[in-house]
């Protein structure tokens, strides 16, 4: 018996029967239409919202057209704004630089009138030092010419002082 029972063991058929047997209990286990019917319906699903994203795209783009077509009038206004305003400023700015300019030029005048008032008073006061110099010179030489004209200052000048 017990050969008989490792001939049917080592048999194919009894293999396969034993299979068949599983594969049956199992089917019967696992409700395979309801697998079926779920996978069909997540099929399903799954287009509807590929569709559904399908639309949404389209839409989006669109919009997106929609928005682009006024892109490039937006940027020419915006270049036309910043041109304007770009000439504003720089008008602004030679505006400021032009009353710079003649403060400067004020400023320059009156230091070089300044300057010029400073250089002739200081000509005067050469010129008058030179003039005293001279006349001093001229003076020591006139008296040392003529011994009377000494004695004559001399008087000359205590007479001046008496008046005082």
């Amino acid at each position: 018996m017990a050969e008989f029972w490792n001939l049917i063991v080592q048999s194919n058929t009894f293999n396969f029967a034993i299979l068949v047997i599983i594969i049956a209990v199992v089917f019967v286990k696992i409700d395979l239409p309801k697998i079926i019917e779920k996978i069909r319906n997540d099929a399903a699903f799954a287009i509807e919202n590929a569709e559904l994203e399908k639309k949404n795209a389209a839409r989006e783009l669109k919009t997106a057209k929609k928005n682009v077509k006024n892109t490039d009038s937006e940027v020419e206004e915006k270049l036309k704004n910043a041109e304007k305003s770009a000439g504003l400023l720089s008008d602004e700015i030679k505006k400021n630089t032009d009353i710079q300019l003649r403060q400067i030029k004020n400023n320059v005048l009156r230091v070089v009138q300044a300057e010029e008032k400073k250089l002739s008073t200081k000509l005067t006061q050469e010129t008058i030092s030179n003039s005293v110099k001279l006349a001093k010179e001229k003076i020591l030489a006139k008296l040392a010419e003529d011994t009377h004209l000494h004695k004559k200052f001399i008087e000359d000048s205590i007479g001046e002082l008496d008046k005082l």
